[in-house]
């Protein structure tokens, strides 16, 4: 009859490790955010905004990759959504300066995160709280469109100009000529700047 011999120490201790690690391993990996993208940054930019080439320079973030960049990044961060009409003005005379100077831009969609108040839109207020205003109801909230340079996690440059704009206004009466002009030139700098940096 063949009893069955008793672990050693070592076994014991060798199992018990093991079984530790494949926990530590499956909780790693469970909770691991695995982004599998099926289109391009570039491609799913041009997708949203569709007056923007699918060549363009941007750079597509969710909320946990813009608040990383506004805490440490360094570089160019549009905010808009393709439902907001002055979001498409801004990302074409983005797009056509971030060729100019071989500059990309990052990009985020916070349309979703403003209105569920995820917690990483939470800190992006933070990170540029300074900026804003107030609303109606004491609250800050970010508005499209907006775009913020950013030097090492510190805010060099915020604008909000055609944020809050009269209803009957299109973005062609308000862009005319000069004012794109004057628009652009203020980018220029603005990625002279950061190419610097």
């Amino acid at each position: 009859m063949n009893t069955k011999k008793p672990m050693s120490s070592l076994q014991k201790c060798f199992y018990a490790v093991s079984f530790i690690v494949l926990i530590a391993a499956f909780v790693f990996l469970g909770t691991k955010n695995y982004k599998i993208k099926e289109l391009s940054d570039a491609e799913q930019f041009s997708r949203e905004y569709r007056t923007v080439s699918s060549d363009n320079l941007f750079q597509v973030f969710d909320s946990a990759e813009a608040l990383t960049f506004l805490e440490k990044g360094t570089g160019i961060l549009f905010l808009g959504f393709p439902d907001n009409k002055w979001s498409s003005s801004i990302a074409e005379m983005l797009d056509q300066v971030s060729h100019e100077y071989n500059y990309p831009v990052n990009y985020f969609n916070f349309y979703d995160e403003r209105e569920n108040r995820h917690d990483n839109y939470l800190g992006i207020l933070t990170e540029v709280d300074e900026y804003l205003n107030l609303d109606d109801k004491g609250r800050l909230n970010l508005y499209a469109p907006t775009i913020i340079g950013v030097v090492k996690g510190d805010v060099i440059y915020f604008d909000d100009e055609t944020t809050f704009m009269n209803q009957k206004m299109e973005p062609s009466d308000y862009w005319t000529p000069s004012q794109k002009e004057k628009k652009m030139l203020r980018l220029r700098s603005l990625f002279l700047e950061m190419k610097g940096k």
